[in-house]
């Protein structure tokens, strides 16, 4: 590698590139690293070269790829990071600071530097993302030259750049360095496999590349009653991800790389859809394995419209089709922005680095740099699904992500309020796991509030942060206690009771004993058409003065209408969902449902519903007095 080379690629997309810049930035960073080689033998000076010509195919800008050539100065030479600010500016200094590791700490393990060490670069990729993309093309060339190693050191570099850099490269969409580091890590990691799975691929090239040339040609001869123009050509397939989806899908290699794949680049989005119906005319497309990216982008800016058709020798065809400008930021994920938006930040931009804004944030929590890797593989680095709220904004989570994960997700307060969900309109426990495309409502009390047992549910570090952060307030400052409102007059209309001699009255029941469907009572009449209503065992019906007229009162047999029962039961972590799931099981529709704490040991619990009769509802209230916890169950308000 030459300084000719990159200056060369520095030009050939930049209109007016600080030559001057690079210039004095290698002549600083050559003399600085002078006398110095590498383990592989060559001068040191390649090593920064090479970062700053992979940075080059990313088309950064030349103060990121001046930042490159001197990233190494401070921490491996006599230079300082005064040395720097005097000579380039605040601005690179910075940059070459941000790749600067931590000073030995005392009483650090190895294993501790190395985490605070990665905590240390990402914390600093916050304020100024070029920071992360030079440490990922650092660690890229290193990944190129790793051979030269001790066989336990290649295996620690080539594991962390599986675990922690690719990942990260995935996240900032740059699947360029992606795709490179986990097949050089994998090649490392689990040589033999790597081998057979190569060998594999190369001895059905050629097949392949006939087929894809077959395909082509019929996809080129619909075209040519249309002005689309596009670009087809056979999507490469990378080692490590048939490696992932052999092992997730417990398939063989003839299996998995038996998909032909196929990418297709137009000039516009319209051309992108366009495409897709004539695709669709052409060939048989397999349910449920269309993704429309364009649409609905992934998190790190991916956009594709993804299809699987069944092709003319009866087998699947893989087919992505996407703009110039999606391929390009595909490839080249947060470093493509700039080229087509501009160097400067906008909204648009730090919503696409939301993910590391969190990351600033939950790091505060952590009680180490081990727990802060932890915290990043569960929520950054785990394969990811899409949610939506009821209107519709997409909510991205890690696969094991459940109810209350997503209600910290949409917003703080509305996870500790949370009291239960419904998923795809029905209602589901809040230990539920959510599923890809699942749309979901979290449902809310005023007064609800987080419990410890929360954080047994929890996957996310956001929520458990949410969680623990409420738990120690609460700690610090009581919980007042919630005094138990005045009962809301529980009246249901004539049709659940009926009264001889009087139409439609005005039923009242008492509080005194809660009567049920199902309990024997009796009734005493009131003025204004008033009737309440006892249990026939109840103390109170002795001391009922007796000037108030009794009269004959009975449950009605069918009642088909709204009902709403109230629960009064200790508060209990997986109590409501426990109501839930026993009145769904008896095919109960549920039309709404709510919770009231009553101080800090009880909670009131109602539930509006659909009941198909008199001993429906009995039925529910049996199974429903079953349940731990639970101390009564009565009858509230109710519609008809």
């Amino acid at each position: 590698m030459q300084l000719s080379d990159l200056i060369k690629k520095l030009k050939a997309y930049e209109k007016k590139p600080d030559i001057t810049l690079i210039k004095r930035a290698y002549a600083f960073a050559e003399k600085a690293h002078e006398g110095q080689t590498r383990a592989t033998g060559e001068f040191y000076i390649e090593h920064p070269l090479n970062v700053a010509y992979i940075l080059a195919d990313l088309k950064l800008d030349d103060i990121t790829i001046a930042a490159a050539l001197l990233h190494d100065v401070v921490e491996d030479t006599e230079y300082t990071q005064k040395d720097i600010i005097n000579n380039f500016g605040k601005e690179i200094a910075n940059l070459v600071e941000g790749m600067t590791k931590i000073k030995t700490l005392k009483n650090l393990s190895r294993e501790d530097y190395h985490a605070e060490t990665i905590r240390k670069v990402i914390l600093a990729s916050v304020k100024d993302i070029r920071i992360i993309l030079i440490k990922l093309a650092d660690r890229l060339h290193n990944m190129r030259t790793i051979s030269v190693f001790r066989e336990e050191k290649r295996q620690r570099i080539a594991k962390d750049a599986l675990e922690v850099y690719a990942p990260i490269a995935h996240k900032l969409g740059i699947a360029s360095i992606k795709w490179e580091m986990e097949d050089l890590a994998f090649e490392q990691l689990q040589p033999e496999v790597y081998k057979e799975i190569r060998k594999k691929i190369q001895q059905s090239q050629k097949e392949r590349e006939k087929e894809i040339e077959k395909i082509k040609k019929i996809i080129d001869e619909e075209l040519k009653t249309t002005k689309i123009s596009c670009d087809i050509t056979g999507r490469p397939k990378h080692i490590y991800s048939i490696y992932r989806k052999m092992q997730k899908r417990s398939k063989s290699f003839e299996e998995i790389y038996d998909l032909t794949a196929l990418r297709i680049i137009t000039d516009n989005v319209r051309h992108c859809y366009e495409l897709l119906g004539i695709v669709h005319s052409i060939w048989t497309p397999i349910p449920k394995e269309f993704d429309d990216y364009i649409a609905t982008p992934k998190s790190n800016m991916y956009q594709s419209l993804h299809t699987v058709v069944i092709g003319p020798i009866n087998k699947p065809i893989e087919i992505q089709i996407r703009t110039e400008e999606m391929h390009a930021i595909a490839e080249q994920g947060i470093a493509a922005h700039w080229k087509y938006k501009g160097h400067g930040s906008d909204n648009e931009f730090d919503q696409k680095l939301k993910w590391m804004m969190e990351i600033n944030e939950l790091q505060k929590d952590s009680e180490d740099a081990k727990e802060f890797l932890k915290m990043l593989h569960i929520d950054f680095f785990e394969d990811e699904i899409f949610t939506f709220t009821p209107k519709g904004k997409v909510i991205e989570l890690p696969k094991s992500a459940g109810v209350l994960d997503f209600a910290y997700a949409v917003h703080s307060d509305l996870g500790n309020k949370c009291i239960a969900a419904k998923v795809n309109g029905l209602f589901v426990p809040l230990r539920a796991t959510l599923k890809n495309g699942d749309r979901v409502e979290i449902i809310t009390a005023k007064n609800q509030h987080p419990s410890r047992d929360w954080l047994k549910i929890v996957k996310t570090s956001k929520a458990a942060s949410k969680i623990k952060k409420y738990i120690t307030l609460t700690q610090k400052v009581p919980i007042k206690s919630f005094k138990k409102e005045e009962e809301i007059k529980k009246e249901l209309e004539a049709w659940i009771i009926d009264v001889d001699s009087m139409s439609k009255p005005e039923i009242l029941f008492s509080r005194c004993c809660r009567p049920i469907p199902g309990d024997k009572i009796v009734g005493f009449s009131r003025n204004m058409g008033k009737v309440n209503i006892h249990r026939n065992d109840c103390t109170a019906v002795k001391k009922i003065d007796s000037d108030r007229k009794k009269v004959s009162v009975r449950w009605v047999d069918s009642i088909g209408r709204i009902v709403e029962i109230k629960v009064d039961a200790e508060n209990r972590t997986g109590l409501f969902a426990e109501i839930l799931n026993t009145l769904i099981a008896q095919s109960t529709s549920i039309k709404h449902a709510n919770a009231k704490p009553i101080g800090n040991q009880f909670v009131e619990c109602s539930f509006q519903m659909e009941t198909s009769g008199l001993k429906h509802l009995q039925d529910l209230i049996q199974r429903l007095k079953k349940i731990n916890g639970v101390r009564h169950v009565f009858i509230g308000n109710v519609s008809s």
